[in-house]
């Protein structure tokens, strides 16, 4: 990755659930944080307080940028959140070619090479899908308790398995894989019920990622990201996918902030670049 030493950079990604902040500077990733709002007068605010702090005025903003008021538009410099992923999930896992897979409310997959990313796909599962069937059917909406519960679970409790069907196996399917989710209700038990859950996302976004990724030749560099790639059961279902698929995940330091960061680190890129010209 091209890295240049210039003054901070502030960076704002505005998602579907949270607005995450970031300051880049020549050593990296630092002052993060995040608010559970896509409110722009609060965004303004947290913006400004960055401005004061670090006394500059390369400011980056990805994400959705509807509504955005005039006085935000006049200070910032608008990256595509394609970019921003790519550049995120590429930088913090050291990848100068790699699939990343933000797992946010919803699911991207980005293939990123020779400093260009690429949308291959996604899905509209992920945290967002989490926290709504947590709400509908555990009466929980709170992440960190669904995680801590279904670390407990057994999701093949509530789902068909190959071996339910009588087989050893299908293709390369072993007998404990899911054969439908939530299709053999055997247990009323939430931690089971948590464990479902987490085991469709993540069997759900996992295979498409490394589908993705087998069609791009690179099967053995998928870096995950976004707020869900914390979770510690949805990297043991990750794990457990890219043994099946012959493919390889990757846990980068701080996922939830790579789509901020990227935007900041695709910023810098695009000076040095006007800079050689």
């Amino acid at each position: 990755m091209t890295q240049n030493t210039i003054a901070p950079i502030i960076g704002i990604d505005r998602g579907a659930s949270f607005t995450d902040f970031a300051v880049v500077d020549s050593d990296g990733l630092s002052d993060i944080f995040s608010i559970e709002s896509r409110s722009w007068q609060r965004i303004r605010t947290a913006c400004e307080e960055l401005i004061t702090k670090y006394r500059t005025r390369h400011i980056v903003f990805s994400g959705s940028a509807s509504g955005m008021p005039t006085s935000m538009k006049n200070i910032v410099n608008i990256i595509a959140e394609i970019d921003a992923i790519g550049f995120g999930g590429a930088t913090l896992a050291n990848c100068n070619k790699c699939v990343v897979v933000s797992m946010g409310t919803g699911s991207a997959i980005v293939h990123f090479a020779n400093n260009s990313a690429e949308h291959l796909g996604g899905s509209g599962v992920g945290g967002g899908t989490i926290k709504g069937l947590s709400s509908l059917i555990c009466g929980i909406d709170n992440p960190a308790r669904i995680e801590a519960l279904a670390l407990r679970g057994n999701a093949s409790k509530l789902n068909l398995t190959i071996s339910d069907l009588g087989y050893e196996q299908i293709s390369f399917l072993g007998a404990d894989m899911t054969a439908s989710n939530f299709a053999d209700l055997k247990s009323n038990r939430i931690e089971d019920q948590a464990a479902a859950i987490l085991n469709l996302v993540g069997e759900t976004v996992g295979i498409i990622a490394s589908i993705c990724a087998r069609s791009v030749n690179c099967r053995h560099h998928i870096v995950v990201v976004g707020k869900v790639a914390d979770n510690r059961f949805i990297r043991r279902v990750l794990k457990l996918v890219g043994k099946l698929y012959q493919t390889t995940f990757i846990f980068p330091e701080n996922p939830g902030y790579a789509t901020v960061y990227g935007a900041a680190v695709k910023y810098r890129y695009d000076m040095s670049k006007k800079a050689d010209e």
